[in-house]
């Protein structure tokens, strides 16, 4: 079994972000996360959704309903 990160909710979501170069649903987020660290937690999708909603360095911006990608990547927009 590969060892569980101790690293903080808030820095896996960005790891998490990075590693996938498009924005996510925070749900989506947490799944990953979860499979890198254990938690105790009963609701892991509100602690997620919480560190997105209270980023006081802006390293996370919101996308869309739910949806959030990181500041310092510039994602391109489908024009339709």
């Amino acid at each position: 079994m590969a060892k569980k990160s101790n690293k903080s909710f808030y820095s896996l979501a960005e790891k998490v972000l990075k590693e996938n170069k498009k924005p996510m649903h925070y749900t989506d987020i947490t799944a990953e996360i979860l499979k890198l660290k254990e938690t105790k937690g009963k609701t892991p999708e509100r602690t997620v959704i919480a560190v997105l909603m209270r980023d006081t360095h802006n390293v996370f911006k919101r996308m869309g309903e739910g949806k959030f990608g990181l500041t310092s990547i510039n994602y391109q927009q489908k024009v339709e």
